[in-house]
Order: structure tokens, then C-alpha cells, then sequence
């Protein structure tokens, strides 16, 4: 039974999106790699210190915020898609270049 629930795509795709959804995107690390105080990141964003506490626990981001949070930080942000044959960028910042490591045939 579970090598048949495991080869049916649309339980994978359900198994995918779960995981995904669990995932956490660690804000504070990436604030604190910056070198910057939520302070001075709030300033940044023209938010308060406590919104972006919040923003930073949330489990859920929407990209603009995250695109707003790490430019704030003087940093771009880019999303990218990983197949086992190629690199898809999604998302990237003005002036970014598109990676690809490998075309599917």
C-alpha cells in the first residue's frame, strides 16, 4: 500500500506542498548574518520594531514582504526552483543573472 501511495503523484504533490508548508524560513538568521538590529531593520522598512518581530516569528511570509525585509538589509532576494537537471529562477532582483545548470531533452 505505501509503494502505491508513494508512486501516485497527486499524493506526492499533497506530500510536497505539506512540507513546504511546515517549512521555516529563518528571518532572524538572516537579520543577524546582515549585522543589523530589528531596529534598525524597522527603520529600514518604515515599520516598527515589533512588526518586524513579528514578521520575523511568522511561519507564513508573503515575498513582498521578504522581498521588503531583505532589501531593507541591503541584500536582493531570489527564488529559485531546483529539478535534478536544472536550476529555475522563479524570482530574482533587477541586475541578477539567470542560473541554469543543465537543459532538460
Amino acid at each position: 500500500m505505501r509503494q502505491e501511495l508513494l508512486a501516485d503523484p497527486t499524493f506526492r504533490a499533497e506530500v510536497a506542498r505539506e512540507k513546504v508548508l511546515m517549512a521555516q524560513i529563518d528571518l532572524t538568521a538572516a537579520r543577524h548574518a546582515s549585522g543589523m538590529t530589528q531596529e534598525a531593520v524597522a527603520a529600514e522598512m518604515g515599520k516598527s520594531q515589533e512588526n518586524v518581530s513579528r514578521i520575523e516569528r511568522q511561519r507564513d511570509v508573503r515575498v513582498s514582504t521578504l522581498v521588503q525585509f531583505v532589501q531593507a538589509q541591503g541584500g536582493q532576494l531570489e527564488i529559485n526552483a531546483i529539478f535534478p537537471d536544472k536550476r529555475v529562477s522563479l524570482m530574482r532582483a533587477a541586475g541578477s543573472s539567470v542560473r541554469s545548470s543543465g537543459s532538460r531533452g
